[in-house]
């Protein structure tokens, strides 16, 4: 959608142009102070602002969920629940890139975003059994109790 205003003669209108603009839909944040313009929805048409836009996004999502994971890991108290929200947040993440940013990414930044998120899905992983492992090792210890007394 395009409005404008015409300025030709006294009379101005706003007219309404009905123009499909093909891009990356935005929802900016509009809870700045002193912002004079408040907007809705922003399309961004310059593939290299739409990528710069996308990988800024997704290196957000991905540094808190890296929290969160090294969160986990150094906590003794977590449990396999804790470990599937971390493991559902990745997934997520995956289904976003590939459902919605897929089309506004070059192919080699697509692959690399993807490749990423697995080798950190697979390391999670790998780090959580491996922090069960040392945990079950250093719990289990038998002791046998020696006792004294009459026999028969």
């Amino acid at each position: 959608m395009k409005y404008v205003v015409e300025h030709k003669g006294e009379d101005k209108k706003l007219i309404y142009y009905n123009v499909n603009i093909v891009g990356l839909n935005v929802t900016p944040k509009n809870n700045i102070k002193d912002l004079t313009i408040k907007a809705d929805k922003i399309i961004l048409i310059d593939p290299d602002l739409c990528e710069s836009y996308i990988r800024k996004r997704i290196n957000k999502k991905i540094d808190r969920v890296i929290k969160f994971m090294i969160k986990i890991l150094n906590d003794d108290g977590t449990t396999d629940d804790d470990t599937g929200l971390v493991l559902d947040e990745l997934n997520k993440l995956k289904g976003i890139i590939i459902n919605k940013y897929k089309e506004y990414m070059l192919e080699s930044e697509y692959k690399a975003l993807l490749t990423k998120l697995i080798i950190i899905e697979e390391e999670f992983k790998r780090s959580y059994n491996s922090k069960l492992y040392s945990t079950y090792r250093d719990n289990i210890y038998y002791e046998e109790e020696y006792s004294e007394g009459r026999r028969r």
